[in-house]
Order: structure tokens, then sequence, then C-alpha cells
């Protein structure tokens, strides 16, 4: 990747950029993040917040994780981000930059990548399927709570996790997804065919519809604690899933 040329002064920097590919992360992820400060050397920003993720604690399943929570990553995205976020507090301190870094989960949105896209092609392909007695939930957060929460705390600084507090369950969630597309139909499947499917999809890698992977983020419930930036902060992110059974989309939704 190239070092962008800036020929102007910034307030705020937003690095959101990202890459979950597992043979793209380090490259876009981390070493995106040194060449970006490489081309903001001459002329630094005041504030820069970054987009990091909760894959940074390694965790792929518990409740209620906050940020003291010991950093462990396990995939390859996780590795990046936090060598990005190692990166940045050295970068930012020594620019006197300051740095607020945070820590969302799954991101909604009307570009939704990963497994979220997976979910959504899978809806409305037809071939995605609630799993019998699955009562797991999983964090997530609306883009456009993001895109509000990154002006608040800018001046800040400091480590934080971000969700919408609610944690829905991956079947209402499913469910929800379902709604903005038509109300599409979605069957329920034993758990044993998933598994099976699963390991067809190993086979097959990251682009598979169902891997072991995937079939873990679906069933095992993985939580994390937004409580700090909100005593900081006047904020009320959104329930990810009432925004989408009410939200009104048009060309500027995100």
């Amino acid at each position: 990747m190239c070092v962008p040329e800036f020929t102007r002064k910034f307030d705020l920097v937003v690095h959101a950029a990202g890459d979950q590919r597992p043979e793209k992360a380090e490259s876009v992820n981390h070493q995106g993040t040194v060449n970006l400060c490489r081309g903001l050397e001459h002329n630094p920003p005041r504030e820069l917040v970054f987009i990091s993720s909760v894959q940074v604690y390694g965790k792929e399943c518990g409740e209620n994780y906050d940020e003291s929570t010991s950093v462990n990553p396990k995939t390859e995205y996780g590795k990046s981000k936090y060598n990005a976020e190692q990166f940045l507090k050295k970068w930012c301190e020594s620019h006197s930059v300051t740095l607020t870094i945070l820590r969302p989960p799954l991101i909604v949105g009307s570009r939704m990548k990963g497994l979220l896209r997976s979910m959504v092609n899978g809806i409305y392909r037809g071939y995605y399927f609630h799993i019998k007695d699955n009562e797991s939930h999983r964090s997530m957060i609306h883009a456009t709570d993001v895109s509000i929460v990154v002006r608040k705390i800018s001046s800040f600084g400091g480590i934080y996790n971000i969700t919408d507090g609610v944690n829905p369950s991956v079947y209402d969630f499913a469910e929800a997804l379902a709604y903005r597309m038509g109300n599409k139909r979605i069957y329920t499947i034993p758990m044993s065919l998933v598994r099976f499917a699963a390991r067809i999809g190993d086979k097959i890698g990251y682009s598979a519809p169902i891997t072991t992977q995937k079939m873990l983020h679906l069933t095992q419930t993985l939580t994390f604690n937004s409580d700090a930036i909100n005593r900081i902060i006047d904020w009320t992110p959104n329930s990810v899933v009432e925004y989408l059974l009410t939200h009104n989309y048009d060309e500027n939704s995100l």
C-alpha cells in the first residue's frame, strides 16, 4: 500500500479502513495504518479516532467483557487491529495527537462484510437457516451510531467498547434482516445438519456459506460491556433489531 499525500491539516482523522480476509488483514489493517500516519507525519491532526475491533480480546464466547479484559487476539484480523492500536499509541503520543480507540463488535449497516455479509446473502438467496434450539446472543452496533459516537468522543481519548447495549439473539437479528429484505422466510434445521455442512465448508475455505468458525459465531453467545463510554458522553445508541424493523431507509442511510 502507498503512503498517501495530504496537502492540508486536519483537526480530526477517523481511521476506519479494514479488511477481514486473513491474507489481507496485516497489510491493510496494520501496514495501512502505518502508511496513513506517514502521510500525516509533517502535519499531524489534533485528534485521531481508530475503529478497531473486539476481536483484539480473542474471545469466542462469554458475556459482558469490558475494556479491562486481557488482549489476546486469535485471528489474523484481530492481531492486525491490535498491532495497529499499538503503533498508534506510540505515534500519537510522540506527535501530541489525542487518540481514541473504539472497539466495536459486529457493525450493522448497508455495506456489511464478513459474517454479516454471509448472513445477508444467505437470507436473500434462501440458504440461511435458523439452528434449532440456538439461544445465542451477540453484541452489535449500527453504523449510524458508530458515526455519532466518533464525533462525541474524539476529544476525550482512551479505549472504549461500543455496542447497542441490547445484545440481541442471533434469531431476532436474522429475522430483522429478513424483514428488511421483503420479509423473507427463514427455515429451521437441526444442529447435526449444520455441523455436517460446516465440515464441507471448511474444505472450501473462507468464502464458503458456512464453516466451523462461522457456525461457532452463530451458536455461541459473545457479548461486550460498553458502560465506560456511556459514563463519559451523552449517548443512547439504537437497538440494532429495532432500527432494522422501524427505520425508513433512504439514500443517506448508512
